[in-house]
């Protein structure tokens, strides 16, 4: 018994003690598992790894933000100045003042960047298979970015272009004029007509020609439609007008050939006019009849004729080969060397006739009305010398001082009621001298044969101009008082 007693206590503490062991591992083990459980320390572990990227960001948001407001302004800048100075080659064609003008407007339309921009760099580009027809204006802003330059050490340099494209603009004198808007061959010069006056052509028409049935592997176009405003008919005619423009197209074949001799062509105009359009001719109601008498014959004997003068101042006296202001129904034709007194002649139907060897002058300004479809054929043959009415006997009239101006020296007028008839014809030689306007609005003025009018200050204003035949039109007389002159604006756009 004695020496069992022993070994039951030496076990039961042995067996305590593993209780204990158990006890302690067990409670070890569940504060691990609590621990792996535990999550409320994540968040501030999260922000403290995203910190530097958050910094970052904001850093590098606030750095773009900056850099896209440099450019937008500088961009904005940088257009207007290179459209300013497109504008100012179309209307100096000085590169001088281009540039000067680039940089008042870049200077106008900049702000932030002004303290740390370069001066825009301007110069002639071309563009679009054209020569010199736009500006490039290019310019930069350094300085440097609150956080980027913090790692970098260097400023940022924000560079911009931009380039803008013009076409047209030209100011021009027209002294032909044809005032049909719409139809094609408004203008048509051919045979072996010479027109090198280098006075201006001008057509309002609209009427163009285009290419709508593509084109072969050489160019050439397969299909056209519509007709050019401005044509030409055969090859042996001569053009030197200095310029032609039109609210429609040229044909190519004039273009070239005008074009070759230094000629301006301006196709799609959109502001020629008629120079006289809503001035209307004196009014031949309550004129009495004119009197024109070549021959003391029939029931103008010279016997009447001296009748009719006795008594009269000479200013009122019947002469023949003298034609006197008045209305001519039928129309009036001269038979004798004649000399038209200063005034106003209605030809109220038929026709103007001024043609054979007789020697025609005016005594002072004349103005030839014609109404109820008349028209006028000028031939030449001796001397023909007829001035318009100057601008203070048209004011004598009723013109007021500004309309006046307008028809100076308005040589033949047509009412705006005078229907379309043969038409009127201008044919003279190289002594034919007309000092002066003529106006048809709604009739076509043909200029043939062997016309040859020298020197003249002659302003034609038609429906319709044709010049063929041996038409030989070569001098002007210098800075004549009533051609018109067109400025043509030129267009500008941003394309780069």
């Amino acid at each position: 018994m004695t020496s069992i007693e022993p070994a039951r206590k030496r076990i039961r503490r042995l067996a305590g003690a593993l209780r204990s062991c158990t006890a302690r591992s067990f409670t070890a083990g569940l504060g691990a598992r609590r621990f792996v459980r535990d999550r409320s320390g994540n968040a501030t572990m999260l922000v403290a790894f995203a910190m530097p990227m958050v910094i970052g960001g904001g850093g590098m948001a606030i750095d773009f933000g900056q850099y896209y407001l440099w450019k937008r302004e500088l961009q904005y800048a940088n257009d207007q100045a290179a459209i300013a100075a497109a504008w100012e080659v179309l209307d100096s064609g000085s590169t001088a003042k281009m540039t000067d003008r680039a940089k008042n407007a870049f200077a106008v339309n900049e702000q932030i960047t002004a303290d740390f921009n370069t001066d825009p760099s301007v110069q002639l580009a071309n563009y679009a298979g054209g020569v010199g027809n736009s500006v490039i204006v290019t310019s930069s802003a350094t300085k440097r970015l609150p956080f980027t330059s913090f790692f970098t050490k260097n400023a940022t340099t924000v560079s911009v272009s931009s380039q803008a494209a013009f076409t047209g603009g030209a100011t021009i004198s027209s002294c032909m004029i044809a005032v049909d808007e719409h139809s094609g061959g408004a203008v048509t010069i051919g045979g072996n007509a010479v027109f090198t006056a280098q006075c201006g052509i001008a057509a309002l028409s609209d009427s163009s020609k285009s290419c709508t049935g593509g084109y072969d592997s050489g160019g050439t176009c397969l299909g056209w439609t519509g007709e050019d405003a401005i044509t030409d008919n055969g090859n042996s005619y001569e053009i030197k007008a200095g310029s032609i423009a039109t609210a429609g197209t040229v044909s190519d074949t004039l273009a070239a050939k005008a074009q070759a001799n230094g000629d301006t062509i301006i196709e799609h105009a959109t502001n020629l006019a008629d120079p006289f359009a809503g001035i209307e001719p004196p009014s031949s109601e309550g004129v009495g009849p004119g009197t024109y008498i070549c021959k003391a014959t029939g029931k103008k004997t010279q016997a009447t004729i001296d009748a009719f003068n006795a008594g009269k101042a000479d200013s009122d006296k019947l002469v023949l080969g003298v034609a006197y202001p008045g209305v001519y129904d039928g129309g009036l034709s001269l038979g004798c060397d004649t000399t038209f007194k200063g005034g106003i002649y209605f030809i109220r139907g038929g026709t103007l006739t001024i043609n054979g060897n007789h020697t025609v002058q005016s005594e002072a300004g004349v103005m030839f009305v014609l109404e109820n479809g008349a028209n006028f054929k000028i031939n030449g043959g001796a001397d023909i010398n007829l001035s318009g009415m100057d601008e203070g006997a048209l004011q004598d009239l009723g013109y007021t001082a500004e309309q006046a101006h307008k028809i100076n020296t308005m040589l033949i007028f047509e009412t705006a009621d005078n229907a379309a008839s043969h038409g009127n014809t201008l044919n003279g030689n190289s002594n034919t001298f007309l000092n002066g306007a003529l106006y048809t609005k709604n009739n076509i003025l043909d200029l043939s044969g062997t016309a040859d009018v020298a020197n003249a200050c002659l302003l034609l204003v038609a429906s319709k101009v044709n010049l063929t035949g041996t038409l030989n039109m070569t001098k002007w007389c210098k800075d004549p008082p009533n051609h018109p002159t067109t400025i043509i604006y030129g267009s500008v756009s941003l394309v780069a």
